[in-house]
């Protein structure tokens, strides 16, 4: 068994003991200490003293033998013969001013080392012995000096002076703590084991009203924490009642949810269980929907969480209002709600025929004003639905289906629905292929880098933007359109990105060693999730150091959405980065839900028009507009804008003529391995006439287009 040591966990009466004997001894020792200390300086004193009245009445003879230099025989023997009449002295040793021995003496026959306190400031008293040095004087002068060891036998004396005291003192003294604790015990702790023996009838009897008694006029500190204790009775007491009153609201808490008061997963879960059985044994139908309201994360982490709340509130009173009292409308969390079907019909026909009529009821619902705080908002959500027991016969199958389902709505285009298919379930195991398929292309560096030159109105090359590629086994590529958004859900976004990082900045040094434009630059995507990572930019200085590569070759391209997330610690990364020398670009601007506040605060370069825009730039109005509009607010706050997917004559004219100067696109150049960049930038002995004749093809073209778009505009 451990031995409990501590003395605060030892019993009040041990403690005092405990206490008390190690007072008195701490007491003994320095009172002890004390008097040896002023013992030893006094009888040094009486001793340094002595020796020093002895030292001046042998001055003369002193100086005699020194003037001499020990040529006078009979006043070295005579001087020893006076050290001899003083048994104090052990040894002694006369010197001259330079030092050297001229006489030695030691009481004992045996020859003894010669003394020399040369480095003797003050007298010292060691192993009972003191050492002693004075200066010799002749006619006011210092003709030498003497040294003594001299024999303290009283200072032994002490010490066995002070030892017989410690032991006839130290027995009393514990006699007399003993007596001191027990009165004590008597005084301190009697009071305390009537405190406890109260507590303990109390606590068994749990009878909390019960309160300790307390003596009139007692001011004790028991008496004290008595009425603390009362006090706290009473806490417990009315507790207990709040308790018995809340056991009710806790099983409320425990199947719905607090928020919406809708039934949680939990209760859910019991009720699916429930009425699959019914489903079963009376071969009825229902089905399952699966909600979800789109883009809702951007909108809480942007309005803040206020207003998404009473938003999922109100959602949560449209639902109920749309499906039937018999159906089980649940909230799973965030912004999932799961309606589960409480009316059976007898065939699947007739539930999707019904589903259909719910579902636009549910569409119209969603589709109306939502007002929160006096600002009205627009909603739309991606539902998904599953049948039962045809289609799934456990709770389980049947919501990973209905949310298989949900997200084919979502890859549809969100504010949809989509009926659960055996199909989609072999979509479901894709996507989990493709994750263990990009764990290992992490692993085993099985990306590659392609490369897309970003060119002027006359196609020449002013930078060049990295891409990422997975090749397949047959040669083919992995679209990215798949495995990225697979990568960004399972966090694996984050060492890739770290790779591109890297592979890109060493290629950028290759070709500023190679002798690039010195304004050459190469953008570089980065992953929102990359992005927020803690370290992020402490990774991007590194990867700088270990590549060697110039941060003011390079352009980091950003996501809109990125700013959606802890505005000011992105506006902090970002200037730490353009501090480094990098530019930043905003790509894909106008797909997301920045702020026009928050997009003038980031310290951009670059903002780049989204493909989908240029792509129906010529036949949607809506498109027109946008561009137009972001190439003018590029202007307006002196940034640079990129358009990017320029791949028709008509696109670049509308481009250009709207003040758009730089473009990316097939109508240029395709994504290309980092050879054909390279030869397209630096050329070489077999390439260099091909290169050449297309410069020249490219050039004609853009400028015919540059002629047409001048004179269309009467320039």
């Amino acid at each position: 068994m451990e031995t409990v040591l501590s003395l605060a966990l030892q019993p009040l009466r041990r403690q005092l003991m405990l206490i008390m004997v190690a007072l008195a001894t701490v007491l003994v020792l320095s009172y002890t200490t004390l008097v040896y200390q002023l013992e030893k300086t006094r009888y040094l004193n009486d001793s340094v003293t002595e020796i020093g009245i002895i030292s001046d009445a042998l001055a003369h003879d002193y100086a005699g033998v020194i003037i001499s230099n020990h040529s006078a025989p009979v006043l070295s023997e005579e001087l020893k013969r006076k050290w001899l009449a003083f048994p104090m002295i052990i040894h002694a040793n006369l010197e001259n001013s330079l030092d050297e021995s001229i006489l030695h003496y030691s009481h004992s026959d045996e020859e003894e080392e010669v003394i020399n306190l040369k480095n003797l400031k003050d007298p010292l008293i060691a192993n009972d012995l003191l050492f002693y040095k004075q200066p010799v004087m002749e006619a006011g002068e210092q003709v030498g000096r003497i040294n003594y060891i001299v024999s303290i036998d009283k200072y032994k004396q002490l010490m066995k002076q002070l030892l017989v005291v410690l032991l006839l003192t130290t027995p009393v003294v514990l006699i007399l703590v003993i007596v001191l604790s027990i009165w004590l015990q008597t005084i301190i702790t009697r009071p305390l084991r009537r405190l406890v023996t109260d507590v303990i009838n109390v606590t068994e009897s749990e009878n909390y009203q019960q309160g300790l008694l307390i003596k009139a006029g007692d001011k004790s500190e028991f008496t004290t924490l008595a009425k603390v204790f009362n006090v706290l009775l009473d806490k417990v007491y009315h507790t207990l009642e709040e308790l018995e009153v809340t056991k009710a609201r806790a099983m409320e808490l425990a199947y719905y949810d607090e928020l919406t008061g809708l039934p949680n997963r939990r209760l859910l879960m019991e009720r699916i269980k429930h009425i699959l059985g019914i489903a079963k044994r009376e071969k009825k139908y229902g089905s399952l929907f699966f909600i979800d309201i789109d883009n809702f994360k951007v909108l809480n982490d942007s309005l803040g969480h206020n207003v998404g709340d009473e938003l999922l509130k109100q959602v949560a009173n449209g639902l109920k209002e749309v499906f039937r009292s018999e159906d089980t409308v649940a909230r799973l969390g965030g912004d999932e709600f799961v309606i589960l079907s409480g009316y059976l019909d007898e065939s699947e026909e007739a539930v999707v025929n019904q589903n259909t009529i719910l579902i636009h009821r549910l569409r119209r619902v969603l589709h109306e004003k939502f007002n929160a705080f006096g600002d009205g908002y627009q909603l739309t959500a991606s539902i998904g639905i599953s049948s039962f027991p045809g289609m799934a016969s456990s709770v389980t199958m049947l919501i990973k289906q209905a949310d298989i389902a949900m997200y084919k709505a979502k890859e549809r285009g969100r504010d949809g629905f989509c009926f659960y298919q055996k199909e989609m379930q072999a979509v479901a195991d894709s996507r989990l292929q493709i994750e263990q398929d990009l764990r290992s292309a992490t692993l085993n560096d099985e990306f590659e880098l392609f490369y897309q030159p970003q060119v002027d109105e006359f196609g020449r090359i002013l930078s060049v933007e990295a891409l990422l590629r997975w090749p397949k086994k047959d040669s083919s590529f992995n679209s990215p359109d798949v495995f990225i958004p697979v990568a960004e859900q399972t966090g694996l976004v984050v060492p890739i990105g770290e790779w591109v990082l890297k592979k890109g900045l060493q290629q950028s040094r290759q070709w500023m060693l190679n002798g690039a434009n010195p304004n050459f630059r190469l953008s570089i995507n980065v992953s929102p999730f990359q992005f927020y990572q803690d370290d992020f930019v402490d990774n991007v200085k590194r990867a700088l150091k270990e590549t060697g590569a110039s941060a003011t070759a390079i352009t980091l391209e950003v996501t809109e959405g990125i700013a959606i997330k802890d505005v000011e610690s992105i506006i902090e990364k970002m200037n730490e980065l353009t501090h480094l020398g990098f530019k930043i670009a905003m790509d894909d601007f106008g797909t997301g839900y920045s702020s026009l506040t928050y997009l003038k605060r980031l310290p951009l370069s670059e903002l780049k028009i989204d493909r989908s825009f240029v792509r129906d730039v010529l036949s949607d109005e809506s498109d027109r507009e946008i561009a137009v509009t972001i190439i003018a607010m590029a202007k307006s706050l002196k940034l640079n804008v990129v358009a990017e997917g320029v791949e028709e004559e008509g696109q670049l004219r509308f481009l250009h003529k709207n003040g758009c100067r730089t473009f990316q696109g097939y109508y240029f150049y395709k994504p290309m391995p980092v050879g054909e960049v390279t030869k397209l930038l630096f050329g070489g002995s077999c390439h260099f006439i091909n290169y050449y004749l297309e410069r020249c093809l490219i050039r004609m073209k853009i400028i015919m287009t540059m002629t047409k778009l001048n004179r269309a505009t009467g320039q």
